[in-house]
């Protein structure tokens, strides 16, 4: 049985120029950075190898955003559409080698990386209370996030593509708002 140990943490930061009150558009960015250990067990065959993923995809989006202000709350919806840029980097910890004649499949240390620019969309929204002039915090902002993602197979450090395919993700952040403007945001 493969093993696998999963870690990962990233950021977002976000514009919205409003058009209206209710209304405006915004610019997304965020980053992810992924760390994946697989462990491969030893059989008849082969002895035990290990390899160490590590994957930084970063989002630029745009899209409409809505906002219902209601006092000092403001629920609102978005739709973002941009493109994903993956940095991946795969690095072989201890290589499997035959048991029979002692072949490895690649030395301890041996990189092998890779990077592509494709599609994202983001759909979600959140809640933002104001506290105080010009300032809001963000306890909540959910979003479902489609990044297109190559169909690779990676065999031995020898890659195949074979177009792409899609990366289903969930997204929370929370944080702190700043407004500017006029109303900085606030009902009046």
């Amino acid at each position: 049985m493969v093993s696998q140990q999963v870690s990962s943490s990233g950021w977002d930061t976000s514009t919205t120029v409003f058009l209206k009150r209710w209304f405006g558009v915004t610019s997304d960015f965020s980053s992810v950075y992924y760390t994946k250990k697989t462990v491969f067990p030893a059989n008849q065959y082969t002895t035990t190898g290990t390899l160490k993923f590590n994957q930084t995809p970063a989002t630029l989006m745009f899209g409409p955003h809505f906002t219902y202000r209601r006092s000092r709350y403001a629920p609102f919806a978005q739709a973002l559409f941009g493109i994903n840029d993956t940095r991946d980097r795969f690095t072989l910890v201890k290589p499997t080698c035959s048991l029979q004649g002692g072949s490895c499949s690649g030395f301890p240390g041996q990189v092998y990386s890779e990077s592509y620019t494709k599609f994202a969309m983001a759909f979600g929204g959140g809640l933002d209370i104001a506290l105080g002039h010009g300032v809001s915090i963000r306890p909540v902002q959910a979003e479902y996030l489609l990044r297109r993602v190559p169909d690779v197979i990676l065999l031995q450090f020898d890659k195949t593509s074979y177009g792409s395919e899609n990366s289903n993700e969930f997204r929370f952040s929370t944080g702190i708002t700043f407004h500017f403007g006029p109303h900085l945001g606030m009902k009046r």
